[in-house]
C-alpha cells in the first residue's frame, strides 16, 4: 500500500472550508472518502461507500483502496486519452462554488481557528453540512425534495448487485428478479464500466447511479471468465426509492423530519405488539417533537399501513411544506394516543 500511495501526491482534507463543489461531489454523510484527481481536475474516481448493515460506518478495505489504486494509475497511465470517458465523472454546476455560498454556512471561515481548545468544533465545516444546506435551500423556496437528492448515492443492491469490497467492482451475488438480474449480469462478472465511465471502485457505481435518469439505462462493459460482454442495464420507474439504506441515514433530512431518531420495528416486535405487516409500526428511539422514547407510530394522517420510516420520511419532504400539520397516533405504553406532528 505504501509503494502505491507513494506515486501519489496525497492531500489530506480535514474539513470543508473552501471545498470546491465543482470537483468534490460524493456521498456527503461519509466519514472518510478519498477522491482520485489529476493535476488538471479531471475526476479519475471515488472511493468510500457507506455499509449496506449499518448505515452510521462505511465500507472500507484496505484491499479494495489498493485494487482503486491501481484502477487510478491505469486510467492516469492512459491519460489523455481517455479523457472523453472520465468526463461524466465530473457532475453539473454546483449552486454554489464552495459551501460558505449556502447562507447557514457564511459564518464559516477559512482557515480553521485551531488557535485554543473548542474553536476549531465552532469554525470546522463538515462535508454533511452541504447537504443539509441543499435541503434548505429548496425547503425555504417551499418545494418539494427531488428524488435524486433524497436518495443520493443508492447503493448497487438498489438495482441488485452486491458487490466484492475488496475488488474493484466484480459482483459477489446478484438479487433474483432485480434489474441486475434482468440485465443478464451474474455473480464474479467483473464491471469495467458503466455508462461509459471506467470504475475504480464500489462509490464510482454509486456515481453513476446518482447520475442516472429515473427509468433510463445504463450500458456496462463486463469482463466475464476473460471475455468481454456488453450488456444493458436498465432502470424502472420508481427505482430509487427501493435504495439500501434509505432516506432516514442522511444528516440532511434533520432539516425537515418531524420525528427524532427512528427505524420501523424487526418482526419480533412485531408479534409481541399485534402489529403485522403491512400496518404502520414505527419506533422512535430518541425523546424529541412531543414524542417519547419508544412510543410506536401506528397512524399518520389516518393512514394505518404501507409506511415505512423512509417513506414517511420522503412524505414530508415531498407532500408537506415548513409549519404543515401531520396528526398521527402512536402506542404508548400499551395505550393509542393522538400527536401532532410538524413539518419543518
Amino acid at each position: 500500500m505504501a509503494e502505491l500511495l507513494d506515486r501519489f501526491v496525497c492531500v489530506r482534507m480535514v474539513a470543508a472550508n473552501g471545498m470546491d463543489l465543482s470537483i468534490f461531489q460524493f456521498e456527503y454523510n461519509l466519514t472518510w472518502a478519498a477522491m482520485f484527481l489529476n493535476a488538471d481536475g479531471t475526476i479519475y474516481g471515488r472511493y468510500g461507500t457507506l455499509s449496506r448493515q449499518d448505515r452510521d460506518h462505511a465500507i472500507l478495505s484496505l484491499a479494495g483502496f489498493g485494487k482503486a489504486l491501481e484502477a487510478v494509475l491505469e486510467l492516469h497511465g492512459a491519460y489523455p486519452g481517455n479523457k472523453a470517458a472520465l468526463a461524466g465523472k465530473k457532475g453539473p454546476a454546483p449552486r454554489f462554488p464552495t459551501p460558505e455560498g449556502y447562507s447557514d454556512l457564511k459564518p464559516y471561515v477559512k482557515p480553521i481557528d485551531t488557535s485554543s481548545e473548542g474553536k476549531a468544533e465552532t469554525t470546522c465545516l463538515h462535508c454533511h453540512y452541504v447537504e443539509k444546506s441543499e435541503y434548505k435551500s429548496i425547503r425555504s423556496a417551499r418545494k418539494p425534495i427531488p428524488d435524486e437528492a433524497l436518495w443520493a448515492f443508492p447503493m448497487p443492491e438498489t438495482v441488485g448487485l452486491t458487490l466484492d469490497e475488496d475488488r474493484r467492482a466484480t459482483v459477489k451475488s446478484v438479487a433474483p428478479g432485480s434489474a441486475a438480474a434482468k440485465a443478464g449480469i451474474k455473480a464474479g462478472d467483473e464491471i469495467v464500466s458503466l455508462d461509459g465511465q471506467p470504475l475504480v471502485s464500489i462509490a464510482d457505481v454509486q456515481w453513476v447511479l446518482h447520475r442516472a435518469k429515473d427509468g433510463g439505462t445504463l450500458k456496462a462493459e463486463l469482463r466475464r471468465g476473460g471475455a468481454a460482454q456488453s450488456l444493458t442495464l436498465s432502470l424502472p420507474k420508481g427505482w430509487r426509492r427501493s435504495v439500501i439504506g434509505g432516506v432516514g441515514h442522511a444528516a440532511g433530512t434533520w432539516v425537515f423530519r418531524p420525528i427524532s431518531d427512528a427505524e420501523d420495528l424487526s418482526p419480533d416486535e412485531r408479534k409481541k405488539r399485534n402489529l403485522p405487516y403491512p400496518a404502520i409500526a414505527i419506533l422512535i428511539k430518541w425523546p424529541d417533537f412531543g414524542l417519547l422514547r419508544d412510543d410506536v407510530i401506528v397512524e399518520i394522517e389516518g393512514r394505518k399501513s404501507g409506511l415505512s420510516v423512509d417513506d414517511f420520511l420522503a412524505y414530508v419532504a415531498q407532500k408537506k411544506m415548513p409549519g404543515d400539520p401531520i396528526p398521527a397516533v402512536v402506542l404508548r405504553g400499551g395505550k393509542r394516543v393522538e400527536v401532532q406532528l410538524k413539518a419543518r
